[in-house]
């Protein structure tokens, strides 16, 4: 019989309408030819009427009945067959009692007085299907295996037949007797067997079976007549058997129990297994055990009966005899027995005893589980099988099902665990044996021990003991490994066992095992590592290294350890191999927690060390850096250990690697590789600047970013400088394509750029993404391959540089990024940028190189729209770079990259520039004299000995310095003398549209244009915090008190506090944006503090803010306690107290971008009372009376003799007020008096302007003359600090405490978080610009405290530059070198916006006579003066804007030289003397300004100037009404009596002499006496000296 038909007979009855093969046709009822077969319902008609003539053949013979009973059998069969096992036959139960009783006397008749073995033939044949003769048996047999199928009813009355007993006596027949396999009858043995199934599933026929002894026969002979059974009849009857067992019945097992079958088998299988095979032992004993385990729910008397038989030890054997016979696969029948000894050992008598004496360490999860929820071991005797079978079998196999098994009861209750392991400790003793087992059995036996671990939350202390001494004392590396494996797995699930091995003494076991490999190592040198070949040996040391890394992560004290046992030189010999390296690297970087310096110069050392060839080496050391530079601490060390020079160095010596076509040294290593390392070795360099000041002044100290130009330079892919003349390629009249565009081709894989611009591209989109602080964040250059993937199509190899560029697809312009709004992180990134831009060239590709030029730099020029960025990049010496670097392109107009440069040198020349830059720029192409010829715009090697003018002739060449520089003692005359020998119209023209654009004011101020001041920025968005803090503003000493607590600067006494005699701040500030209303961030102008010591806490006693809500300004003398902000809340919420605050709504005075002057003035009146008057741009908006700032902080009364009282400030926002918010403001010059200024003084400050840098102590009267004497405005003494950037420095913390006191440097290291003893920190000092005034004690200053939300910013634009390299001089030598009126125009425009901007111009043109010296230079130009100039020497004389603002002369020197010189309009072509006559005019008829423009015009001299233009031969008549006009203002608002004189002397100079007839004179004056010329010439003379 097949598997599957006895499977599907051993599940259940099958459905007997499938079961309807081997029917025969002689069998078959009749049916008359040629009619149609009848329906199901029809025969089941037909069989109904014939059986009941069958039952009313009462009085027949018995043959006759048989006869007729098996006539309509066939019938039978056939309806059961039409009716798809559906039977509609109501004598059914009758029908199956005779069928069933007539199979039973056939059976009978076929056994009776036989031997076993003939009735075993007899019966055979009986049911067998013989063909067409002699089918009774067959019939029967099928009709009662239809019949048992069909309902219980019906079987009870088949099992009445005594049927079942005789049916296990043929199946014991059957088996026991084989016969010859061509007899075998698979068809009768299904409908057999499956019949035997049938019965078993009824409780009456299962009685049956228990009527004789066939079953105790049939179980008895599966267990010692092994060798004689059946094999065709085996599976059969182990299936009835088994069906027999599930159908277990209390009757059942008092059966077997009676008739002693489970010993009896027992014992028979005890002396039989060592000599049959074991599967088929293991069946006979699964069967057996199979009995044991369906009675045990109702009776465990058959399991007592097992035991009791000495079943355990044929258990033991049986599964002992599969050791070595398994071949790598399970027997099924192996399997089901180890299932049922895990069966077996949950049955007992009562629950076994577990006490919960954990006490070793355990993880967090753990928890004992005392309940008996789940299944729970109570049987350890059949456990000791298992466990037993694991000690003495090799077997793979075999030991892998014991190990299954116990896992199986760890997973129905974890206390199993603890049951079996306190009492047998079956774990610890597989320890030790597993050595001896075979490679899957190591792997399986860890498995389960990690399994503890993962799953239960346990830690098996002692068996982890035990396994590490069996990773010690191992002889098998195999084992060790595996067991190695699993400590690393245990290890890294959680930070105990970190500490659970340590002090178990793994990790120094481990150490000691490297150490000595490393030994190894270093004597038999390092042996090549081939993937494809296991080596056991370094498979175990990788893993010993990977373990002891697992052990150090996060464990300070493991590392010690291994600092301890001098393990660092030993790792570093794991590095050269690159099978240990990985785990070596990060055994070093666990000690970096440690020593962060030992391992940045390991690190650095090695890449020094590393040979040409060695790049998979320098890769994973970089990779390694990588991870250790995200901590400040790292960043810190790498800087100490030399890491910058060492990552140059590493970029040194790839020099020539990326050339085209390759050098010779670099053969071995593909273009691809050298870019890997050269963007890992970027990446470092931007990790260790990434948000790391120290770093980053340290880097620009050392001047390393011109180092790193150079070393890219020298990689080979950059071009040599070649400096040509105007462009030869017509692509430049159109658009370059987009940077980005470039940019993705780049990194595309099917690029159609040539080799060297493809790998210069990509090594600027490196040093683009440094500029932004992301580029270590990008890790592996196929990430930018795959970012480029999809911006290019395929391009033939064949096609041209012109094709490449017609058939690229580019990107469209709505996908890429705005750059505008790019932020600039690290600026000299953008400088070496420029420095290599001329350098990215191919001589075989010009067109391409030039556009790819033009892309980058209008890329540049797009970073710096911005007006932060700006600013950032002129700290960062970008107007420097552009010079030395791109000298010939600003100074050539044909060059592509002129106009952007000079677009990007205008915008940030107008925020600050350097005078020796600016001198530079504006002696681009001049010549340069004899003297200076060899001196060239780049002085360093690293253009690789190539000039940077080389291709120009040697009288174009123009030099950084300009003819300023080559004569530096010539005086000021020297640049005008130059541009009037050299410029000719065109290039003072470019020169003048440049400072144009340099010097245009981008700040109007309500009044005037001026000039940005320096500021310190303050931004709340990215850290929340960032102020000036002001250390020891004052220190309140008592009696006893030791001076040397007191810090400050200074030679005087103590400075007291509160002052006596009130106090004024005043301060310049800009709001760039507000703080939004929710965010409740208010911007702070001054907080001081003060703390008394020896106590805890400080307060706050005056501080002046504006409030975002309703932009109010808060001034308030109130004590508050200085505490984070959490903690004021509740308080703030409550009012404050009476007196104590003033509030005053200015939002309608603010513009933001806008400078504003606040001056807070507190007057001291008597007793605790004080005027408190606030200012805003010189206009008082609020004032009241408050109670001024008490004697000592908070509720203190009195003070200590010895203690004192440390007063110290803020501006902006200190770090425990941290907040985040998008508040951004700027502060520029403040100042702190200890007195109440007056309105007048204020308003001086305010005329003073942003930009004034002074105490305050020699200050001009402002509109007087520059020459006049000085006088101070505020008494020395009175000045407590002033503060602006002009005066500041960077320096040290370290550098303050030698320089000024260790008081303050310690109040400035705790205020910034770092040691006092800091060297490194770069800290901001704004110098206290009063520390040199006489008085008591001052403050040093104040220091910048913030990472990220400060910045500092100098500005020093072109206008204020000028000054330095000549000034006036440069701007009347751009009006000298004009040829046409647009040179004039732009000339004296760049003079309108200097002399609009810079006061310090004004009165260097007064110093020089400049106003007379642009007069000279006017009248020799005068044919190229317009109305247009004319309206622009209007707007500088200030008069021009006539309607829109003050018509007051601003510019006396303008007016009264120029203006005033009628001589110079009177020889314009566009007769610009009427329009100057009409000015002046409306000026002094002016109703606001006229009598001021009256006083000026009196002192520029305007009576004598247009007495003496009557003089004037060429004054046309028609002019005199508006002079006279003049002249009648003039005398109506301000004269004197020298004028009076004049008028009256030259109306007598006009009378005839006494000899002409005055009535002959014409009236008209059409006639006119012609005066000798002499009497003309002393007549003139005359005035002139009456005057």
């Amino acid at each position: 019989m097949e598997a599957e038909d006895l499977s599907k007979a051993e599940d259940g009855p099958e459905d007997p309408g499938l079961k309807n093969e081997g029917q025969s046709a002689a069998v078959q009822p009749e049916f008359p030819l040629g009619r149609q077969s009848p329906g199901p319902t029809d025969l089941w008609d037909m069989l109904e009427r014939k059986f009941l003539e069958y039952q009313q053949m009462t009085y027949g013979s018995a043959d006759e009945r048989r006869k007729s009973l098996l006539c309509l059998l066939p019938l039978f069969l056939k309806a059961w067959e039409h009716s798809v096992g559906i039977i509609c036959f109501p004598s059914l139960q009758r029908l199956a009692e005779d069928v069933s009783d007539q199979l039973a006397q056939e059976i009978q008749k076929a056994l009776a007085g036989k031997p076993a073995e003939q009735a075993r033939v007899v019966v055979g044949q009986l049911l067998r299907c013989k063909g067409d003769v002699d089918q009774d048996g067959y019939l029967l047999l099928k009709s009662v295996y239809v019949l048992t199928g069909t309902d219980s009813e019906t079987l009870g009355r088949v099992a009445e037949s005594g049927l079942p007993a005789l049916l296990l006596q043929c199946l014991y027949l059957f088996f026991i007797f084989p016969l010859e396999k061509d007899e075998n009858d698979v068809q009768g043995q299904r409908m057999f067997v499956q019949m035997l199934l049938n019965i078993c599933s009824e409780s009456q026929g299962l009685e049956g079976f228990l009527s004789g002894c066939e079953l105790q026969s049939l179980l008895i002979a599966t267990t010692c007549l092994r060798e004689h059974s059946c094999y065709f009849w085996k599976e059969p009857t182990f299936c009835v058997l088994k069906a027999i067992s599930r159908a277990q019945s209390p009757s059942i097992i008092q059966y077997l129990q009676a008739a002693d079958c489970v010993r009896l088998s027992v014992q028979n299988l005890s002396r039989l297994a060592d000599t049959l095979p074991p599967p088929e032992v293991s069946e006979a004993v699964n069967l057996i055990l199979g009995f044991v385990k369906d009675s045990y729910p109702i009776s465990s008397a058959l399991l007592l009966e097992f035991e009791n038989g000495e079943g355990y030890p044929l258990l033991l054997k049986v599964l002992l005899r599969y050791d070595g016979l398994t071949q790598g696969e399970v027997d099924p029948h192996l399997e089901e027995l180890v299932g049922l000894v895990v069966w077996l050992t949950t049955c007992g008598r009562s629950e076994l005893k577990v006490f919960d004496s954990v006490t070793y360490p355990q993880l967090e999860g753990f928890k004992f589980h005392r309940e008996t929820s789940g299944v729970s071991v109570k049987n350890l005797q059949a456990f000791q099988v298992l466990q037993s079978v694991f000690h003495k079998a090799n077997d793979a196999v075999l030991c892998t099902q014991v190990l299954l098994a116990i896992k199986t009861m760890w997973a129905w209750n974890p206390r199993n665990f603890f049951l079996l392991e306190w009492t047998l400790q079956p774990i610890s003793q597989f320890v030790e044996i597993v050595p001896l087992k075979p490679t899957p059995v190591q792997v399986q036996f860890f498995q389960l021990l990690e399994s503890l671990v993962f799953k239960m939350c346990y830690v098996p202390h002692e068996i982890l003991q035990k396994v590490q001494r069996l990773i010690k004392e191992s002889p098998e590396p195999s084992c060790t490994l595996v067991a190695l494996q699993s400590i690393l797995k245990i290890t890294g699930s959680d930070p105990l066992f970190n500490d659970i091995f340590r002090d178990s003494g793994l990790l120094g076991l481990l150490l000691a095992q490297l150490r000595k490999q490393a030994k190894i190592m270093r004597k038999s040198g390092n042996k090549e590592y081939s993937p494809g070949i296991q080596d056991p040996e370094r498979e175990l040391t990788c893993v010993m290294l990977r373990t002891v890394v697992a052990l150090l992560k996060g464990s300070v004290r493991n590392a010690v350890v291994l600092k301890d046992h001098g393990m660092v030189p030993f790792i570093k010999i794991f590095l050269d191999d690159e099978c240990y390296r990985g785990a070596s690297l990060s055994i070093l970087e666990q000690l970096s927690v440690i020593n962060a310096e030992e391992y940045m110069s390991i690190i650095v050392g090695a890449l020094c060390s590393s040979t040409q060839g060695e790049l998979q080496l320098k890769l994973d050391l970089l990779k390694s850096l990588l991870r250790i530079l995200e901590t400040p601490k790292g960043r810190a060390a790498f800087r100490v250990s030399s890491g910058f020079n060492g990552l140059l160095s590493l970029l040194s010596d790839l020099e020539g690697s990326l050339h085209e076509p390759p050098l010779q040294a670099w053969g071995t290593v593909t273009p691809s590789q050298t870019l890997e390392l050269v963007l890992h070795t970027l990446c470092a360099v931007s990790a260790a600047l990434h948000l790391d000041p120290v770093n980053s002044d340290f880097f620009r100290r050392n001047g390393l970013f011109e180092k790193l130009a150079e070393d890219l330079y020298l990689l080979g892919c950059f071009g040599v400088l070649v400096e040509e003349g105007p462009s030869r390629h017509s692509w430049s009249d159109t658009k370059a394509r987009p940077f980005a565009d470039f940019l993705s081709a780049a990194f595309s894989s099917r690029c159609p750029l040539p080799p060297r611009i493809q790998r210069c591209l990509q090594i600027f989109s490196f040093l683009d993404s440094m500029a932004s602080g992301t580029l270590h964040l990008r890790r592996d250059l196929k990430d930018s391959l795959r970012a480029g993937q999809e911006s290019v199509v395929d391009v033939q190899k064949g096609n041209a540089i012109s094709n490449l560029q017609g058939n690229f697809k580019w990107l469209d312009p709505e996908e890429r990024m705005d750059e505008g709004d790019a932020v600039i992180m690290h600026p000299g990134m953008m400088c070496v940028m420029v420095k290599l831009l001329p350098r990215l060239y191919h001589e075989d590709h010009p067109q391409l190189s030039e556009e790819i030029q033009c892309s980058m730099a209008s890329h540049l020029q797009s970073l710096v729209k911005s007006e932060k960025n700006r600013q950032v990049m002129c700290e960062a010496g970008m107007l420097r770079t552009l010079m030395t670097s791109c000298g010939w392109a600003l100074s050539t107009s044909s060059s592509p990259l002129h106009s952007h440069l000079i677009r990007i040198f205008e915008k940030l020349a107008s925020q600050a520039i350097e005078p020796d830059v600016l001198r530079q720029f504006l002696g681009l192409g001049i010549p340069p004299p004899l003297s200076a010829k060899k001196k060239t715009l780049d002085s360093s090697q690293w253009h690789g000995g190539h000039l940077g003018h080389s291709g120009l002739q040697a009288a174009d060449l123009g030099t950084v310095e300009g003819p300023a520089e080559a004569s530096p003692n010539s005086g000021v005359a020297q640049p005008l003398g130059s541009l009037e020998a050299s410029r000719d119209s065109t290039t003072a023209l470019q020169t003048a549209l440049s400072l144009i654009s340099m010097t245009s004011p981008r700040n109007l101020q309500p009044q005037r244009a001026a000039l940005a001041p320096s500021f310190v920025e303050f931004d709340m968005s990215v850290e929340g915090y960032g102020c000036l803090f002001i250390p020891t503003l004052s220190t309140v000493m008592g009696i006893n008190t030791e001076y040397s607590v007191s810090g400050g600067i200074g030679t005087g006494a103590a400075r007291s506090f509160p002052p006596p005699g009130g106090l004024t701040f005043s301060c310049w500030f800009l709001i760039s944006r507000q703080a939004a209303i929710t965010e409740g961030h208010p911007l702070r102008f001054l907080t001081l503090v003060r703390h008394l010591a020896r106590t805890e806490q400080p307060f706050v006693c005056f501080s002046v803010s504006l409030c975002p809500d309703d932009l109010s300004l808060v001034v308030s003398t109130e004590e508050k306690e200085f505490q984070p902000l959490d903690i004021m809340e509740p308080e703030d919420e409550s009012e404050p107290s009476a007196g104590c605050q003033l509030q005053v709504r200015c939002g309608q005075l603010l513009a933001c971008g806008q400078w504003h002057h606040l001056a807070v003035v507190v007057t001291k009146e008597m007793k605790r009372n004080c005027i408190v008057s606030t200012y805003l741009d010189g206009q008082v908006i609020g004032s009241a009376k408050m109670l001024y700032i008490q004697a000592l902080p908070g509720p203190f009364l009195s003070m200590d003799p010895s203690s004192f009282v440390d007063v110290y400030g803020y501006i902006a926002t200190p770090r425990i007020w941290k907040q985040k918010s998008s508040l951004i403001w700027r502060l520029g010059p403040s100042y702190l008096f200890e007195e109440a200024i007056s309105p007048d003084t204020l308003e001086v400050i305010i005329k003073l302007g942003p930009r004034y840098c002074g105490n305050f102590q020699a200050v001009h009267d402002q509109g007087g003359d520059p020459e006049g004497q000085a006088t101070p405005l505020v008494a020395e003494e009175k000045v407590s600090f002033g503060l602006h950037v002009t005066s500041s420095s960077i320096t040290t913390v370290a550098d303050i405490r030698n320089a000024y006191n260790e008081v303050d440097s310690r109040l400035i290291a705790k205020e910034m978080n770092i040691s006092s003893r800091d060297n490194a920190m770069p800290v901001f000092l704004l110098r206290n610009c009063a520390g040199h005034l006489s008085g008591c004690l001052r403050t040093l200053g104040a220091v910048a405290v913030g990472q990220l939300g400060v910045r500092v910013f100098h500005s020093s634009p072109a206008a204020c530059s000028l000054d330095f390299i000549g000034g006036p001089t440069i701007l009347l030598g751009l009006i000298s070198l004009a040829k046409d009126d647009h040179t004039m125009y732009a000339a004296v425009k760049v003079l309108h916006s200097v002399l609009t901007s810079n006061a310090m111009c004004d009165r260097l043109m007064q110093h020089i006579c400049g106003y007379q010296i642009m007069a000279f230079l006017l009248r020799k130009k005068s044919s190229l003066l317009n109305h247009r100039i004319f309206q622009l020497i209007l707007s500088v004389a200030g008069t021009a804007e006539m309607g829109f603002r003050s018509s007051a002369i601003t510019n006396i020197g303008v007016f009264q030289h120029i203006l005033c010189n009628f001589e110079l309009w009177m020889n314009t072509a566009d007769n610009l003397e009427l329009a100057l006559f009409s000015h002046l005019v409306e000026i002094l008829q002016s109703p606001r300004e006229g009598p001021r423009n009256a006083e000026v015009a009196h002192q520029a001299q305007l009576i004598p100037q247009l007495v003496f233009l009557f003089n004037e031969p060429r004054l046309a008549p028609s002019k005199i009404p508006t002079i006279i006009a003049i002249l009648d203002c003039q005398l109506k608002s301000h004269f004197s009596i020298c004028d009076v004189l004049r008028i009256g002397l030259f109306i007598v100079y006009t009378l005839k002499p006494s000899s002409v007839n005055e009535r002959q004179i014409c009236v008209d004056g059409a006639q006119e006496l012609s005066m000798p010329g002499e009497r003309t010439f002393s007549r003139c003379l005359c005035l002139k000296a009456a005057g």
